[in-house]
């Protein structure tokens, strides 16, 4: 869960410290919940839910410790009865004579004169009598009465709304008696106040990853079919599946037409994913020997995949691979699969293990290094991906995904060197592809990609209006235009919610344009549609690790629209940051 919480001080905005701890952290955590298998826009918006606001005007800050005012008591045998009667004085030395009380851990006395403080304040001076509402909720604290510390905190807070010790009181307060919502939107508004310090993060950390499992809970098991996008581009990382290529279906479609594994295909074919893997289970339970055994196997562990059943898929995997019938293509693919499942799991050392033992059961295979490449470009292990990549080429020279994939990680190399040449080399080399390759989808992700990844947001446009018309009807296209034209020039806000609305027409359930669309709304401080297009990206969603990813945002944003409303402020958002896409092609199975 820290992969929205402690990227709040890792702001994508141009003026944030790049050589700020903070910042690092926050990249690379994004980029682990990237690896796992979370949408992208889902991660950018881990970045735009807690991004800092860089130019808060921090002098209106009220900072205070729990005994703000020191005594100011007369020297000698002073007494109540001595001190002037204007009220507003009256009431500072009650609460001074409160303060000696709280200091001697008389609390109950000490509350007693903050109650009278608080009748004898004027009205109008609200500083004061936030102050004193503070103080009597600190006692209240020390007493263990956290219901009272919110009630006076939040008589404080209505007098002095960025009464930080105040506010983080009540926060405390709310979490010890799991409140957890009200924890969440106190501590959100102390990370605007305050810069996002480290102990405001991971407190609502704390609370976030609490309250988003107990929400996932409550969730009935998704009924919700897959994005036939999600399945199509998912499935599109294995080209060399032999389960999915036309001709065997086609040749299972002919050999036994009234077969659960003919019907599993029609299911494919008609959008009826969820289908799959039970007609797989029938054909495996009704033939004892048939001839197609591992082809369903893989069929089925492939679908567990998809909809989030690790432990299913794995065991599929790992019986096509330990079948000494299993032919060479059937193994290589099972095993890049049972890799994938283990970066969902959010084992990158045994995924990486996994794609290790690939290349060296298949040296003459250009797949597994392609896939090992990815991993590696998406850890930032640059020269290790460039080598896999290198070699996956030298085994396979015409092999379009390596070719992409290197020029991907080439200019991520540029990048960080600081060497734009290369990294306008690898552009133009990408540009080179276009009419070759403008109707597939895989490419047109690629060199949108690295086009955004590089802040080239116009050139990332231009190509995708291209791609839009090449490839109609891809919402996943669609989305990314619309961020990429919101992006540009906010003007462009009702072509851009058309796109959304269109896209998620054609793909209802398609999480990645409803999390995208969720930040648009967002930056339109359109909080509560914003927080339904996360329930319905829940709805959909299979695994534990996404939905507690869903789940967290969900609260989060929430969490922010309220702190936000209260202090009167705008999203601090802005677009996705250019480099969030080029993830889109990484990771396998997403």
């Amino acid at each position: 869960m820290a992969s929205y919480l402690r990227t709040v001080a890792a702001s994508s905005s141009s003026t944030t410290n790049s050589n700020n701890p903070a910042n690092d952290l926050g990249k690379r955590i994004a980029k682990w919940a990237l690896i796992i298998g979370v949408p992208t826009a889902v991660c950018v918006a881990a970045y735009l839910v807690y991004r800092q606001q860089q130019k808060q005007d921090k002098t209106s800050t009220t900072r205070r410790s729990p005994l703000p005012t020191p005594l100011s008591k007369a020297a000698g045998d002073a007494t109540l009865d001595n001190r002037p009667k204007n009220r507003l004085a009256l009431a500072i030395d009650l609460k001074n004579e409160g303060n000696v009380k709280y200091r001697e851990q008389k609390f109950n006395d000490a509350i007693d004169f903050y109650t009278k403080a608080i009748e004898a304040c004027p009205s109008e001076s609200t500083e004061e009598l936030s102050q004193f509402y503070q103080n009597r909720a600190a006692a209240w604290e020390s007493l263990k009465n956290y219901d009272k510390v919110i009630e006076d905190c939040s008589k404080a807070i209505e007098l002095n709304a960025k009464y930080i010790k105040c506010i983080q009181r009540r926060a405390r307060a709310a979490e010890t008696i799991e409140n957890f919502e009200l924890a969440l939107e106190d501590y959100s508004t102390v990370c605007f106040i305050d810069s996002y310090q480290p102990a405001y993060i991971m407190a609502a950390d704390k609370v976030l990853t609490e309250l988003a499992k107990r929400y996932i809970e409550t969730l009935p098991p998704s009924d919700a079919e897959l994005s036939k996008d999600f399945v199509r581009t998912s499935l599109n990382e294995f080209e060399d599946d032999p389960t999915i290529s036309q001709a065997f279906i086609n040749e299972v479609l002919a050999a036994q037409p009234d077969s659960p594994l003919a019907r599993a295909y029609q299911a494919f074919d008609e959008g009826r994913f969820t289908d799959i893997p039970s007609l797989c289970t029938q054909e495996l339970e009704l033939f004892d020997s048939s001839p197609y055994e591992l082809q369903t196997l893989l069929l089925r562990g492939s679908f567990y995949l998809l909809m989030g059943n690790y432990s299913e898929a794995i065991a599929d995997f790992n019986s096509v691979i330990s079948n000494p019938e299993a032919s060479e293509k059937l193994k290589l693919n099972a095993e890049l699969k049972r890799a994938n499942t283990k970066i969902h799991q959010r084992d990158l050392e045994g995924a990486l293990q996994e794609y290790d033992q690939c290349v060296n059961n298949h040296p003459f295979e250009c797949s597994p290094r392609v896939h090992r490449g990815m991993l590696k470009t998406l850890l930032e292990s640059y020269s290790e991906a460039y080598d896999d990549f290198t070699e996956a080429l030298n085994i396979a020279p015409t092999n379009l995904r390596a070719k992409y994939q290197k020029l991907i990680n080439d200019a991520k190399i540029g990048a960080k060197e600081n060497r734009p040449e290369r990294v306008e080399q690898a552009l133009a080399s990408f540009e080179e592809y276009f009419d070759t390759c403008k109707h597939d989808i895989y490419y047109a992700l690629a060199l949108t990609s690295c086009y955004l990844d590089n802040d080239r947001k116009d050139k990332a446009l231009q190509y995708l209006n291209k791609f839009v018309r090449e490839i109609p009807d891809n919402p996943t296209l669609m989305a990314l235009k619309a961020n990429c034209l919101m992006s540009t020039d906010p003007s462009n806000n009702a072509e851009a919610e058309k796109l959304f609305t269109d896209a998620l027409q054609l793909d209802p359930s398609n999480e990645t344009v409803l999390t995208m669309f969720a930040i648009f709304k967002c930056n339109r401080n359109d909080f509560e549609e914003a927080a339904k297009l996360y329930e319905r990206a829940i709805k959909c969603t299979r695994g534990d690790e996404k939905l507690l990813q869903y789940a967290a945002l969900l609260y989060a944003i929430r969490a922010q629209g309220r702190a936000i409303r209260r202090l009167s402020l705008n999203f601090p958002g802005g677009f996705p940051p250019p480099g969030g896409f080029s993830n889109l092609m990484g990771g396998g199975m997403v």
